[in-house]
């Protein structure tokens, strides 16, 4: 099984700092707050362009292996703020939209296929997330 990580460090104002540890990418999430532009997206911002960006990397997967021409692949995520408790996105929607030809029996292949990209596999099948406190001594 292979392990990511990614580390978040506090920075400034609302910033946070993050480094992905597999592919050496770092950049920043905060959020807007009075007389401060955020310099990356937020935190559920994050959230909603990792379900799009998985399904995006899994819709031109399957367009290239079955070798389906298309010149636009754009995918949407959204979803709704509650903060009843527990505060959460909710209604979560991702719309795929591609100019592949396509017939009906390849657009639910396709579907079928994109709907499995790990993202979406790992919100639709944990039970648990454990979050644990550290405190420097």
């Amino acid at each position: 099984m292979e392990t990511r990580t990614v580390e978040v460090t506090f920075w400034e104002k609302d910033k946070f700092a993050i480094a992905a540890q597999a592919s050496g990418v770092n950049f920043y999430s905060d959020k807007k707050s009075e007389n401060y532009v955020p310099a990356g997206p937020d935190p559920l911002e994050l959230f909603l362009s990792s379900l799009a960006s998985c399904v995006g990397v899994y819709a031109k997967r399957y367009l290239t292996t079955h070798a389906k021409d298309f010149k636009e692949l754009k995918i949407k995520a959204g979803a709704e703020f509650t903060s009843s408790s527990p505060a959460r996105l909710v209604n979560i929607k991702v719309e795929t939209f591609c100019d592949a030809k396509l017939s009906r029996e390849e657009n639910e292949v396709f579907l079928r296929f994109i709907q499995n990209c790990p993202v979406h596999n790992t919100i639709i099948n944990t039970d648990h997330i454990e979050i644990i406190l550290k405190i420097k001594e």
